[in-house]
């Protein structure tokens, strides 16, 4: 190549370039650039924002025999509660690896009673508890401080009074601190005691466990320990024990009734709050003019939160943390009442109730996200069914004490609120 020929093409490349001019990006502001845009917003609805909120409360889930724990009392002057126990099945065989024997004597028991002393309290000059026989049998499920057997087909009071018919005291226990487990020794009786508990064609009464005094003591599963002297190794005493087969506890004074505009849960007889919300078709977005339907959104989180009201009178307000979850109903409460059927457990609801802080007044949220996920992502063009949930301790009969909270139709101040955080469907806009 000549010279001059490499010169022109470097002129007909640098007219190239120069009529290469590259047009410059056009800026926009990220909210309205092409593409998917849309905001996460929060709406928090008191009950007359919906179309309609209805709650209501039910007990009896629960119950002093089904309870985690028994309940002695007395001198508080608050309350009077007894234990009442029974052992229906003991053992009176000894199994060896190459025989079995029968046993000739039990010659010695004693009842063993665990104590949670953490919620425990002796009186001020210590504590005097009386290992009972009782003189009439019982109903585990229905016995009360006025009747032996209280169902719908019988209903029989306790022919020794109110709190039971007592007999003779088989034991006492003196307690000036508190302890894990009380032994009551039975002694001399031992052998005859056992013997007629395991008798099935005679009655068997069972126990009371009293305060003879003063004290407010949270017992746990009675038992029996005894030792057993076996026909083939009469030199030989053998350790056996049962447990309670039945037990329950009986006490002088019933629950108040529920006030005005309140919701109860927990407690001895199982209370849960039950809710139906039937939500609107639009929305308010907080710190905005704007609506939303919430049909078709993304419900990113969804509570509903309750306002704590005053502690209930004692002994009736919750002696001690308790545990709470929410669970879908299958149906209307309105209905078929407290036997509506329940649903499955809503993900992410389980709460720990700590009394200090329902005595603070500090709201408590429950998580319902997943039922208003499946309602808002029922198809446009079906009616989506009422949002059914019931609030209920976990495990019912936890606490003897229950807790309230604002109903819809209370105080509007200490309504329940519905709070959700949703993003609506994503906008195309075109600069």
């Amino acid at each position: 190549m000549t010279v001059r020929k490499a010169a022109a093409l470097v002129f007909l490349l640098a007219l190239g370039l120069a009529g290469c001019k590259r047009d410059e990006l056009v800026g926009v502001d990220p909210e309205v650039a092409p593409g998917p845009s849309s905001k996460t917003r929060e709406s928090i609805l008191a009950p007359s924002q919906l179309a309609s909120w209805t709650d209501t409360v039910f007990s009896g889930y629960a119950s002093a025999a089904t309870a985690t724990y028994q309940l002695v009392e007395e001198g508080t002057g608050e309350l009077v509660a007894r234990s009442l126990f029974r052992f229906d099945v003991i053992q009176d065989s000894v199994f060896f690896p190459d025989t079995t024997s029968a046993v000739i004597q039990f010659d010695s028991a004693r009842v063993i009673v665990g104590m949670d002393t953490l919620l425990s309290a002796l009186g001020s000059a210590g504590t005097t508890l009386r290992l009972i026989a009782m003189e009439e049998e019982w109903d585990e499920a229905s016995a009360s401080w006025g009747f032996a057997i209280d169902t719908a087909g019988e209903q029989v009071p306790w022919a020794g009074g109110p709190g039971g018919s007592l007999g003779a005291t088989l034991a006492e226990l003196q307690l000036t601190s508190l302890v894990d487990s009380l032994i009551f020794e039975l002694g001399e009786r031992s052998d005859s005691l056992i013997r007629s508990w395991n008798d099935t064609t005679q009655a068997n009464p069972g126990l009371a466990l009293v305060v003879a005094d003063s004290g407010r003591l949270f017992l746990r599963a009675p038992r029996v320990q005894f030792r057993a002297i076996p026909e083939v190794l009469p030199d030989t005493a053998v350790v056996l024990r049962a447990f309670a087969t039945a037990r329950t506890f009986i006490f002088d004074r019933e629950a108040s009734e529920l006030p005005p505009g309140a919701l109860r849960l927990g407690g001895v007889d199982g209370w849960r709050m039950l809710t139906e919300l039937i939500l609107p078709d639009s929305v308010p977005a907080e710190g905005t003019n704007e609506s939303f339907s919430l049909r078709g959104v993304v419900v990113n989180r969804a509570e509903i939160i309750l306002l704590s009201l005053a502690p209930p009178d004692r002994p009736f307000a919750a002696e001690n943390d308790f545990g709470a979850t929410a669970f879908e109903l299958a149906a209307d409460f309105r209905i078929l009442g407290p036997k509506t059927p329940v649903g499955n457990r809503l993900v992410g609801s389980d709460l720990l109730l700590e009394v200090d802080s329902l005595e603070s007044g500090s709201p408590v949220r429950f998580d319902v996200t997943d039922q208003l996920q499946r309602w808002a992502a029922v198809p446009l063009d079906s009616v989506p069914p009422p949002v059914r949930i019931v609030i209920r301790s976990l495990p019912e009969g936890a606490t003897f004490g229950y807790w309230e909270f604002g109903a819809a139709r209370g105080d509007p101040d200490l309504a329940p609120f519905l709070r959700i955080v949703f993003t609506p469907p994503a906008r195309f806009d075109i600069p």
